[in-house]
């Protein structure tokens, strides 16, 4: 007890020894804590310490915080990347911002952007993608078939031909429409196809060119040919859009969509006008049949197909209890096979997917009758639970990044300026580029931090849609002069039901509106399944997706019907890099491997100021000295906006917060590649412009763990609960964006 009574002496001034050696065995008992250590310390004569005043305390042996915080920042900025020069030159052109303006230092300690606490591992590219290969497109028309070789017949064969541009099936087509146009096919089809084959069209084309055969008179009133159920609205939606299009060759069919977030008065209202062919999300399709009764009137003698569209989307959903009810109520409603003979005896069941997983598989044994497999594709590739997904299409260029959690935003604004030039310079029209996010929140904070880094823009759509306006200096090849000619759009399953058809309509059209800009989508995993966007040029994918089917899916926005594309996967340094193994299976061309400071932030932050002036009277090393500065100021202005408003500041909390919860949530074949103990949680709050992790977060992360924990009590508990939390995180919940 001397002893250590010994050594705490020694750590103070000559004054305060004796004063506590004199008091040390003053004695407080009872009371609060707070009460007993406030009155020790008036009888020891101890002064009640300022935390303001904390790093100016002069005494003798007492710890300074500014010194404790500098050792550990030496110690994250000890990096071989980083060299003590080329920081101080750094420091040193940080007073000036991009314009030339001196820039107000905040008070508070910055930390650096270039330093990290992993480093990159992946050194060379063990599975890289060869552009000299010559390649032909694995998902492209066929060029020695016709829609007449295959029994399609007019009206659609002119009305595809000049109207809608398709002369040439793809294989999955060629393969699809006899079986399905087929009166004596007694078997069910499951069909399996890369994305972007045309399964749409080769499930749509043999119905309506059946129901177009027959010489009975039909219009909307002969009642419910098809009904096509799809796991989401946007889906759905699209459907619809494609099956209108197609029944504009002959008035007399009409098309229904019931989906979520719309009226039912509306929709019931249709219903009993009639129609012949229903399209829908599950939940809303069994809300009518359980409902309203002319649904089922609809149905009854003329239903004789039943189409599910991505299976495995509709697995992963929860939605196969709904699925069994709506086969219940269709089952038993009565056909006369007299009424339309041309049409098949039964009802025929569809099954589309991308893959062969055991829960696809399960449905299409339920739902399924002597089903037959088509498949267009002989590369597809098993994992180790025998599931088969198809590989991507051949002519997608895939690129990934391995990128320092703090640098996410920067390397963000850099890959989209990139974009933009190489866009303005061929100058080839409208270009679309989607960014794939696992959570609501993090879309929401992403479009506010491009969308309205200096309030230079105009919103189009109730604030889902912004167009940038002369003077906008989000990306640094933006002229103050120009127009930047670039849109911002966000989409998830949180947005109303209008605002979502609205943004998505608008992303997708080729009107004025659009023509010769860059349109940027920040997006969820809800805009990732089936859609058929027109000329989606690039495919970014900010946050890794939660299983290899969700990034097959995302980088099939791309490279559709034998067109080109391009996608770009981040990672961060250390275990995420193994993905690169899981993925591997499905690159049959490779990928090419991108530095996220030479290829992508150099060429992108290098032309802040040269671009401005006569790049010409610049010297290259000058430009090399300066890109790492401007990348620095860029992300600066994002932390001085949060710092200021503080609705945007709440809105990158949120979204960090989402982003760490949602991270949780990866399968558990993958959890030793996305673990949340692997990363720096407060360099990975910088790329939200936070510079310090939210204090309620330990708070959210030990609920999320527990909520976990208490789920894994049973197999099939945790699996629900799972994907309950996942859905809870990105707020795309099957009830909020499905029903």
């Amino acid at each position: 007890m001397s002893e250590d009574n010994d050594l705490f002496i020694n750590l103070a001034t000559p004054d305060q020894q004796i004063s506590n050696s004199s008091n040390s065995m003053n004695k407080v008992s009872g009371g609060r804590w707070k009460d007993r250590r406030k009155l020790r310390m008036l009888m020891d004569n101890r002064p009640k310490r300022d935390k303001r005043s904390y790093d100016n305390e002069e005494v003798e042996g007492s710890f300074n915080r500014k010194d404790k915080k500098a050792k550990k920042q030496d110690k994250i900025n000890d990096n071989p990347a980083v060299t003590n020069a080329h920081t101080k030159q750094i420091d040193q052109r940080l007073s000036q911002n991009k314009k030339g303006n001196p820039v107000n230092v905040d008070s508070q300690i910055v930390s650096s952007l270039f330093t990290s606490n992993r480093e990159i591992t992946t050194s060379e590219n063990t599975n890289k993608h060869d552009k000299n290969a010559e390649v032909v497109a694995s998902n492209a028309p066929l060029a020695a078939n016709t829609f007449a070789d295959l029994g399609i017949e007019e009206p659609l064969l002119s009305y595809l031909s000049t109207k809608m541009n398709i002369e040439k099936p793809t294989s999955i087509q060629k393969l699809v429409i006899p079986h399905l146009s087929s009166v004596a096919n007694d078997n069910d089809l499951f069909i399996h196809a890369q994305t972007g084959s045309g399964k749409t069209l080769a499930y749509l084309l043999p119905i309506l060119s059946s129901v177009l055969n027959m010489k009975t008179h039909v219009d909307r009133k002969s009642g419910s040919f098809a009904l096509i159920i799809a796991p989401t609205r946007e889906l759905a939606s699209q459907i619809y859009d494609v099956a209108t299009n197609l029944t504009n060759c002959c008035r007399y069919l009409v098309p229904c969509l019931l989906i979520g977030g719309e009226r039912k008065k509306s929709e019931k209202a249709r219903l009993r006008k009639g129609c012949n062919l229903i399209i829908g999300t599950p939940g809303r399709i069994l809300d009518h049949l359980q409902n309203t009764q002319v649904i089922k009137e609809q149905m009854a003698s003329s239903l004789r197909y039943v189409i599910l569209d991505e299976g495995d989307k509709l697995m992963e959903l929860g939605f196969e209890e709904t699925l069994r009810n709506i086969f219940e109520i269709i089952h038993n409603i009565p056909i006369d096979t007299d009424t339309f003979p041309k049409l098949p005896s039964r009802i025929m069941h569809v099954l589309c997917s991308a893959t062969l997983k055991e829960n696809v598989k399960q449905l299409g044994n339920v739902t399924l009758k002597n089903y037959r497999l088509i498949s267009n594709s002989q590369k597809g590739s098993k994992t180790n639970d025998e599931s088969v997904i198809t590989a991507v299409p051949d002519q997608l260029l895939q690129n990934i990044t391995i990128v320092p959690p703090k640098l996410r935003l920067v390397t963000l604004a850099a890959v989209l300026n990139n974009i933009t030039v190489k866009h303005m310079k061929e100058d080839d029209g409208t270009y679309r580029t989607m960014i794939f996010l696992s959570c609501a929140d993090s879309v929401d904070f992403h479009f506010e931090a491009f969308s309205s880094m200096d309030s230079r823009h105009k919103d189009l759509v109730e604030g889902a849609v912004r167009l940038l306006t002369k003077g906008s200096s989000v990306f640094p090849c933006f002229k103050e002069d120009e127009e930047p000619n670039v849109i911002f759009y966000k989409l998830h399953g949180s947005l109303s039901q209008q605002v979502r058809s609205s943004t998505l309509k608008h992303f997708a059209s080729n009107k004025d509106a659009t023509k010769g800009k860059h349109l940027v989508l920040f997006c969820t995993d809800v805009a990732s399944r089936g859609l058929d966007l027109p000329h989606v040029g690039t495919v970014i994918e900010l946050d890794p997706p939660f299983n290899v089917e969700d990034h097959l899916h995302r980088i099939g926005r791309t490279a559709r019907a034998g067109r080109t594309g391009e996608s770009i996967l981040f990672l961060m340094p250390g275990e995420e890099e193994g993905y690169m193994d899981v993925i591997k299976p499905y690159h049959k061309m490779g990928w090419t491997l991108l530095k996220f400071d030479k290829d992508i932030l150099m060429p992108a932050f290098s032309e802040t100021n040269v671009g401005r002036n006569d790049m010409k009277e610049r010297k290259k090393k000058d430009i090399d000295l300066e890109w790492d500065t401007n990348a620095t100021t860029w992300h600066l202005n994002v932390e001085r906006r949060i710092l200021e408003d503080s609705e945007f500041k709440d809105v990158a909390s949120k979204g960090y917060s989402s982003h760490i919860r949602a991270y949780t949530t990866h399968i558990a074949s993958e959890k030793a590649i996305f673990n949340v103990k692997f990363i720096h949680l407060g360099h990975l709050a910088k790329s939200f412009g936070l510079r310090e992790k939210p204090k309620t977060m330990g708070i959210q992360t030990s609920k999320q763990q527990k909520e976990i924990g208490e789920s894994k009590k049973s197999k099939e508990g945790n699996k629900n609960k799972m994907w309950r939390i996942a859905r809870m995180t990105a707020k795309d919940t099957a009830n909020e964006f499905n029903y």
